[in-house]
């Protein structure tokens, strides 16, 4: 095998396994509100976590969870995928008090790659 063609073999796979990379990709939060380490004043508290991904979502698998300093559950009902994208994960919340709060997530693209994560935020 000359120099050449060696090259070329070696470049084919390196491209290869590139675009696999990206035919295989992992839900990543793009914009989540609220945002991490925001605060809200208690008559601005949000009345919902929503987070969107990059990409579309298996709403068996996918979750959110928030929960209070006490790590009491203050979700009203089980977090929802968007049904018009798949890409927006949201659950509606109880009336908040002052304190923090911590959401944690779990993404599982529609390839089955799971990703997951968490932030806080605080009501003053």
């Amino acid at each position: 095998m000359t120099f050449p063609r060696a090259f070329v073999l070696l470049l084919s796979l390196v491209i290869s396994l590139f675009i696999a990379n990206f035919a295989h990709a992992h839900a990543h939060p793009v914009t989540q509100t609220p945002a991490a380490d925001s605060a809200y004043s208690i008559g601005n508290a949000p009345s919902e976590v929503s987070i969107t991904y990059d990409e579309a979502l298996e709403p068996a698998f996918s979750k959110l969870a928030v929960t209070d300093a006490q790590g009491k559950a203050i979700t009203i009902n089980k977090a929802e995928v968007d049904t018009t994208t798949h890409k927006t994960l949201r659950v509606a919340l109880s009336k908040l008090v002052a304190g923090i709060y911590l959401v944690k997530w779990v993404a599982v693209a529609d390839d089955g790659h799971r990703t997951q994560g968490s932030y806080k935020f605080t009501v003053k």
